[in-house]
């Protein structure tokens, strides 16, 4: 079984799919966790090596990614493009509205301890990553990631926790693999 998990941050996507992996007893890959591992090879943080990374670096993520999709099974791909590279896979789309994305990104960062000026600037990144991610996918592989048409199924996962989207995603499964099998 091959699962792409799509979203955007603070989604869900991360701690769904490890879990998944974990009860489905499947591989887990990330696409934040490599891009991280290439950073930190070259010397850059995560955040340094985004506004720095050029074509080849995408392209390296890319085929990777496409790779993993080819040559193996049973894993789930914590990715916003794997639905795109991985045409064979199951593709589910977390989303998230705004307020909650904010909220679980502040809880994550100890927002208290931040002053309010900060934590208004944060707040305000955050909300440009998601478009400028979106954007960022139109022009590189003219790929609208907020297109529900792009997945096999949608889970709004604000207000939800983890095992309740992790529930849901076991519920919508099989019925999902049944329609691949006939495609």
């Amino acid at each position: 079984m091959k699962i792409a998990l799509c979203g955007p941050p603070a989604s869900g996507k991360s701690p769904v799919a490890k879990k998944l992996a974990e009860e489905f007893q499947i591989k887990y890959y990330s696409t934040g966790e490599y891009m991280r591992r290439l950073a930190n090879q070259q010397g850059y943080t995560i955040e340094e090596f985004t506004k720095i990374r050029s074509r080849d670096f995408d392209e390296e993520v890319d085929a990777w990614m496409e790779n993993i999709g080819k040559t193996q099974d049973d894993f789930i791909f914590d990715s916003r493009l794997a639905f795109h590279f991985i045409p064979d896979a199951i593709h589910i789309f977390l989303d998230v509205s705004q307020e909650e994305t904010v909220r679980r990104v502040l809880k994550k960062l100890k927002a208290e301890e931040m002053d309010s000026q900060r934590r208004e600037e944060f707040v305000n990144k955050t909300i440009k990553r998601r478009e400028d991610e979106r954007t960022r996918y139109v022009t590189i592989y003219n790929i609208d990631t907020d297109n529900r048409e792009n997945y096999d199924a949608y889970i709004d996962t604000t207000g939800l926790s983890i095992d309740q989207v992790i529930q849901e995603i076991k519920r919508i499964i099989p019925a999902l693999r049944k329609e691949q099998i006939r495609n």
